[in-house]
């Protein structure tokens, strides 16, 4: 398997990163998105770039080593983590626009996408048939994760009132962004509202994941449901991950009241803090050994067959799953450290919850 030519040097510069990540963490909180000196820190690195191909000045990132990115500042911090990955799980759609497209939308060393993928637009043509110059769209969508800082937004909509959907790419300044995310966690990715009125779409600016992708970068056969289950995976492991080591912080200075010694100290308290780690090891082996599979099929230019879609959606809602229990059992023995804002744990627990939520990680409903 092909890795990026430069994956440890990239890995090496991601690790350079993570202190000041952490650091503006509470600040990011706070205000509802990132701090400027993180995200010009992001841009030098081109972080958001990992999926976009080389033809578009971008770093064609093979999935592994990108997964290893997000899990490393997922572990710094869970919001941040969450945008990187969004915001470079854009390039997947810079395959399949049209040339010029794609190089005014994904060249500028800024660009990142926020969007959604919900059909909650409606894309008109003209009355009379084919509108040569594209479509008109209007429409509302929500949780547009990177909303403060996208360049670019993408969303879906359905066809002159048909079940026919097609994603619309609209620059930023052509969005309204409403303030709608009042989460308890996540707070720090801005994922809100947006909408468009009457807007003109080009149609070279329109594209669908359904058709042959126009570039034959091995990230172009990765089915975006699988691309997501599997990134929105690696960034549950890196904060659960952040958690647990919080959590030991805190268990080695932790008295307890009538006793001797600290918290960590106590059998019961050790057997927690192993499991948990047992747990997120196994989520973490578990979700390299599905991308690795994911890699190889794509890089013989093939979408990875039925089976391993769906292994991968099942095992990716297990592994979250479990990382969650992993914070969780912590939690139950954290008393009152984990409810303040100011706790590392409480921030990572709360990001993992909410995470978690998101329709593609849910378990099946009986």
């Amino acid at each position: 398997m092909r890795k990026h030519p430069n994956a440890q040097a990239l890995l090496n510069q991601v690790e350079t990163l993570l202190p000041l990540i952490r650091a503006d963490a509470p600040t990011a909180e706070r205000q509802g998105h990132l701090t400027d000196a993180v995200l010009a820190a992001l841009f030098k690195q081109r972080l958001f770039r990992l999926f976009i191909p080389k033809c578009y000045q971008g770093e064609a990132t093979d999935l592994p080593t990108a997964l290893k990115v997000f899990e490393r500042i997922a572990y710094a911090d869970g919001a941040t983590g969450w945008l990187v990955m969004i915001g470079a799980g854009g390039g997947l759609f810079s395959g399949f626009m049209a040339e010029a497209a794609a190089r005014e939308i994904f060249e500028p060393e800024n660009a990142v996408i926020a969007g959604s993928g919900m059909p909650s637009g409606l894309a008109k043509t003209a009355e009379n048939g084919f509108m040569k110059d594209g479509f008109e769209a209007s429409g509302r969508w929500a949780y547009a994760s990177g909303a403060h800082h996208a360049s670019w937004f993408t969303a879906n909509c359905k066809v002159d009132d048909t079940e026919d959907i097609l994603a619309i790419a609209v620059p930023a300044a052509e969005v309204a962004v409403h303030s709608t995310w009042s989460a308890f966690g996540m707070k720090a990715t801005g994922s809100h509202d947006f909408s468009v009125e009457k807007v003109t779409v080009p149609r070279d600016f329109t594209f669908s994941l359904a058709d042959t992708p126009i570039l034959n970068d091995p990230i172009f056969h990765c089915p975006l449901e699988t691309l997501a289950s599997v990134t929105f995976g690696s960034v549950a492991v890196g904060i659960a991950q952040h958690a647990l080591e919080a959590y030991q912080a805190f268990a080695q200075h932790k008295t307890i009241y009538g006793q001797d010694g600290v918290l960590a100290e106590q059998p019961a308290i050790q057997q927690c803090i192993e499991q948990a780690q047992t747990q997120i090891e196994h989520a973490r082996t578990q979700l390299y050994d599905l991308a690795d599979a994911v890699w190889q099929a794509c890089e013989h230019g093939q979408t990875p067959d039925e089976a391993l879609r769906t292994q991968v959606q099942t095992e990716c809602v297990t592994l979250v799953q479990n990382c969650l229990h992993a914070a969780d059992s912590l939690k139950a023995r954290a008393g009152m450290m984990a409810v303040f804002d100011t706790s590392e744990f409480g921030l990572a627990w709360r990001d993992l919850h909410v995470l978690s939520q998101h329709v593609i990680l849910s378990p099946p409903q009986d």
